[in-house]
């Protein structure tokens, strides 16, 4: 049972404190099964209103006190509750069709992806294949399975709305934030789930040809879970310069 106490700000925007007991699961056609990693988010500073200052909307760079800044909007958008472009894990365009048969990485396993120079050593996207990186320039790139969950352990999240939007607040340890809009996921021509999860691709390859790292969210918590590749995500770029 949800247990969620809503609070309503001013300008449009509302934030909602406090933590559910049960996570949706986000299980759809693609079998989006696995949770490797949970951060069950805290129920802190209850009654609380917060606004977001409307200077600060734009895709800019935010440091947020972690290993690596991130940007204030998600790739293809311009405010920060917009969902901009839906991609599948490891390809550059945005399609109208997001299926294994027309997905560049899936079922390739990790060593094959290597020799087909898609990953590094490390199982993460060449900057050639990172979809950030070569929109936005080499200072920017797809955050790493490790920077997502970093953004999980270290930062307060608040489910809330920004504009009509549901997303989460994410609070940093230098008191930085940026808002993450329950953007939903692509599979076949249709979008499932939007304002009620949120899918964000990592650069991370998962040891299973058909999946990678992924931070999905409810209104529950964030995790990093297991996803399939050729189901079409958003991307929220980390800037390393």
């Amino acid at each position: 049972m949800i247990n969620v106490r809503a609070v309503v700000g001013v300008m449009g925007i509302t934030f909602l404190t406090g933590c559910g007991d049960v996570c949706n699961s986000n299980a759809d056609l693609e079998k989006i099964t696995e949770s490797l990693s949970e951060q069950q988010c805290t129920d802190t500073n209850k009654n609380m209103v917060e606004t977001l200052n409307v200077d600060e909307e734009g895709f800019r760079i935010v440091d947020m006190g972690l290993s690596v800044k991130w940007a204030s909007c998600n790739l293809g958008a311009s405010k920060s509750e917009q969902f901009g472009n839906y991609y599948a894990w490891g390809e550059l365009n945005k399609k109208a069709n997001y299926t294994a048969n027309n997905s560049a990485t899936y079922s390739y396993s990790l060593s094959e992806l290597k020799s087909m120079k898609v990953l590094d050593s490390k199982n993460v996207l060449l900057p050639s294949k990172d979809v950030a990186s070569v929109r936005l320039g080499r200072d920017w790139r797809m955050p790493t399975r490790e920077e997502a969950d970093e953004l999980i352990r270290k930062c307060k999240w608040e489910w809330g709305l920004k504009n009509g939007v549901k997303g989460y607040k994410v609070t940093g340890p230098n008191g930085g934030f940026i808002f993450l809009p329950a953007n939903g996921y692509f599979f076949g021509s249709q979008i499932y789930d939007t304002d009620e999860t949120g899918n964000y691709w990592t650069s991370t390859g998962y040891d299973n040809g058909n999946f990678s790292y992924a931070l999905d969210f409810s209104k529950s918590r964030p995790k990093i879970a297991s996803s399939g590749r050729s189901g079409g995500r958003c991307i929220r770029p980390v800037y390393v310069k």
